[in-house]
């Protein structure tokens, strides 16, 4: 089943190691010949960039801290959440805008703004290393190209 244009959108942190997965899946993608667009900046700033570029389906690739084991990878279709009024969604979207860049904030502005695409699946990762620091650690980099592994494999069902 094909829904027309697949657009992939790596996002990452680089000041702290291992947030920075989903770029690094994003550069291996790019070795393989695949166009991923990377995504950093305020949560505005990340959408701008989405709807610049006009596609029916967006994948998106980083890490998202939920407790989980350290390399965790979760594959699913976004779903919008819902915030009982304004200043919650206002709220939930202030870390962006005081210098976060993540994935899950990029999330949230989907869901307060409005999704880009008909649909939306994410690929996340849980970060082994978020400390503060640049590079990868080793289980950073063997998630990242597992992250691309599962990329590919969706891409062969949308």
């Amino acid at each position: 089943m094909s829904f027309g244009r697949v657009l992939i959108a790596s996002v990452g942190y680089f000041l702290k190691r291992d947030c920075s997965i989903g770029y690094e899946a994003g550069r291996i993608l790019k070795a393989k010949g695949y166009d991923v667009v990377e995504l950093s900046g305020d949560v505005f700033t990340m959408i701008d960039e989405l709807r610049s570029r006009p596609h029916d389906v967006l994948i998106l690739i980083g890490t998202i801290q939920r407790g989980r084991p350290p390399g965790t990878i979760d594959v699913y279709e976004f779903r919008p959440q819902s915030f009982k009024d304004h200043l919650e969604a206002a709220d939930a979207l202030r870390p962006s805008l005081e210098g976060r860049i993540s994935l899950q904030d990029l999330l949230t502005g989907l869901s307060v703004l409005g999704p880009t695409a008909r649909r939306i699946y994410v690929v996340d990762c849980e970060p082994p290393a978020p400390e503060p620091g640049i590079g990868l650690s080793p289980e950073g980099e063997k998630c990242a190209e597992r992250m691309a592994e599962k990329v590919v494999e969706l891409l062969s069902h949308v």
